[in-house]
């Protein structure tokens, strides 16, 4: 199946409750075990695990949100800015101070349309992820959010596209194919 058959095929699903707390209280015991860091999270949009109950379960990280700007760039921004929603929809915080660059970055967690075992991802097709994925320090892990619905046998990948590192469900986190990076 193509990109554009695979995200018509997972637009509308959104998880079950449980299912999605299963999968926070498992990116919650994979985390708690490594030391704090500074996580760019996310804010759910569109059928997407909402991961804001980890904000305050692991209050010793330091929690950073993206934001689309107008030249279609993403940036971080800290958590606690107050938020807007942007013209496609989904909330972000608001243009105030400097962004957080990327390198400080030690943790990434991405949303998803769908995502394979190997670390294929299906984005929402504007390339956002792609292009941190691929700027982001080879020490900093990507780990894919998504629930078993959501992971495809394999995701179609073009040159551009870049994969995650682990991916969690409500099964867990696993470490994807070494082919990852």
């Amino acid at each position: 199946m193509d990109k554009t058959g695979l995200r018509r095929q997972m637009t509308g699903r959104s998880p079950d409750p449980k299912v999605a707390l299963r999968v926070v209280e498992g990116l919650f015991a994979w985390m708690s075990v490594r030391l704090p860091g500074t996580v760019a999270a996310y804010l759910a949009f569109g059928g997407e695990i909402d991961v804001e109950p980890l904000f305050t379960r692991l209050p010793g990280w330091r929690w950073v949100l993206p934001r689309i700007e107008d030249d279609l760039s993403m940036t971080l921004r800290d958590r606690d800015l107050p938020r807007e929603t942007h013209r496609w929809g989904m909330s972000q915080p608001v243009d105030r101070g400097d962004p957080v660059p990327w390198h400080e970055i030690d943790l990434m967690l991405v949303p998803g349309q769908a995502f394979d075992t190997a670390g294929g991802r299906l984005g929402r097709g504007g390339g956002h992820y792609d292009t941190v994925l691929a700027a982001r320090r080879s020490d900093c892990p990507a780990v894919g959010v998504t629930w078993s619905e959501r992971v495809v046998d394999e995701v179609p990948m073009d040159p551009g596209d870049r994969r995650v590192d682990y991916l969690a469900t409500e099964r867990g986190v696993i470490v994807c194919s070494p082919t990852t990076r």
